[in-house]
């Protein structure tokens, strides 16, 4: 205290927020009342009315007014917010919020000003530790007002969304944001952060990482069968089955025990399970808009295989039977487009030209539709379907 004005207090202070030396902070903000600067920065503080811009001769009086100014007890109409983002890295944010335990509304303002996707600090976005920070904040209304909650996803978008250019300014954890969209049951979100992560050669090759996709996948999974008001989400089931066939080869890559046909019998048994325990309409239908949906994402011959082996799978069940029909029609378009036949590239070519085959004296041409007249109606109802891909053939 005797030397205190020979002490640089600026640089004392900047110091200690570095090695987060709150005992040091307060010695230092003690030792500044013998420095005229200091009780000079102290009165403009208190009397301010306009905006003020931040210089380094100001950090000590804002340490020592930031208990009263995070409570609000300061008589004045001035606000502190944007003078207190300014002084970043100066002021550093552990210093705001020590400073402000009883008022942890004042401090998510403060950071959610730091961090914003348009008027925050860049420097501050690319902070591993404040990003994090400020996630758990924005996914965790219960401890804010609860007029934050839609303001906090809307944040919390611009950070973990990769379609959102302001995402390019934040560190981005992405393994971490999927686990913060989960808590904030922002699904689709969540879903487009696995699809980054199963992009990423790097992160793929974490198996922790993989693990922890696969269990939020099988979360969305249940969420997607309970569905809304019990009705069965099938476009948030769909998109799980998806991920399910992508990441299947991902998890064998790594040595785990995944297939994607033990998942789709564990689906299948979640919607039994759900019909047993509400024993109404919309739990039956649920059970077959399952098997459906299952059909149209799965690959087709696995599904088929599971069906197989499916202690429930009854050939009178109408969802069944639809779902074999639906397998088979996708394994045969899969076949055909995979195989090099010049008549089946004659045939794809025809359709999507809208043309049908006109045999004369044994040789087939193709014929435009618009310049041929009708033919019979057994004809015409032949060809079309062959064209359609519809025709029905006796076996």
């Amino acid at each position: 205290d005797t030397y205190g004005a020979y002490v640089d207090i600026y640089e004392c202070l900047v110091s200690a927020g570095k090695i987060r030396s709150k005992l040091l902070v307060e010695k230092v903000v003690c030792v500044a009342k013998y420095d005229g600067r200091h009780a000079e920065a102290l009165k403009a503080l208190r009397k301010a009315k306009v905006l003020l811009f931040y210089e380094p001769h100001m950090l000590s009086a804002m340490l020592e007014l930031l208990p009263s100014i995070s409570a609000q007890s300061i008589s004045s109409n001035f606000d502190f917010m944007p003078l207190l983002v300014s002084s970043y890295p100066d002021l550093q944010p552990w210093c705001v919020r020590e400073c402000s335990k009883n008022e942890p509304q004042f401090y998510f303002k403060y950071l959610s000003s730091l961090m914003h996707h348009e008027d925050g600090n860049d420097s501050a976005k690319r902070e591993k530790t404040l990003v994090k920070e400020w996630c758990l904040m924005l996914s965790s209304p219960e401890k804010l007002d609860l007029n934050n909650v839609n303001s906090s996803v809307e944040a919390f978008f611009h950070v973990a969304s990769k379609s959102d250019e302001s995402s390019n300014f934040y560190h981005r954890d992405i393994s971490f944001l999927m686990d913060i969209s989960m808590r904030m049951s922002q699904f689709g979100l969540a879903l487009d952060l696995a699809n980054e992560i199963l992009s990423d050669s790097n992160i793929r090759t974490d198996k922790q990482s993989m693990l922890t996709v696969v269990r939020h996948l099988r979360t969305i999974a249940d969420v997607a069968i309970r569905g809304n008001n019990g009705v069965l989400n099938t476009a948030l089931l769909s998109q799980v089955i998806a991920f399910f066939n992508v990441i299947s080869p991902c998890m064998i890559e790594q040595s785990f025990e995944f297939t994607t046909a033990t998942e789709l019998t564990t689906l299948l048994n979640q919607c039994v399970a759900s019909e047993l325990d509400h024993d109404d309409a919309n739990a039956t239908d649920n059970v077959g808009s399952c098997i459906l949906t299952i059909s149209e994402d799965a690959p087709p011959a696995e599904y088929l295989r599971v069906l197989a082996s499916w202690e429930h799978t009854s050939i009178e069940s109408p969802a069944i039977m639809s779902a074999i029909h639906t397998c088979m029609i996708r394994g045969a378009r899969k076949g055909v487009n995979q195989e090099l036949s010049g008549s089946l590239l004659r045939i794809q070519r025809a359709r999507e030209e809208g043309r049908r085959p006109h045999i004369a004296d044994g040789v087939m041409e193709w014929e435009n539709n618009g310049t041929q007249e009708e033919d019979t109606e057994e004809e015409g109802y032949l060809w079309a379907n062959i064209l359609n891909g519809t025709v029905l053939i006796s076996k």
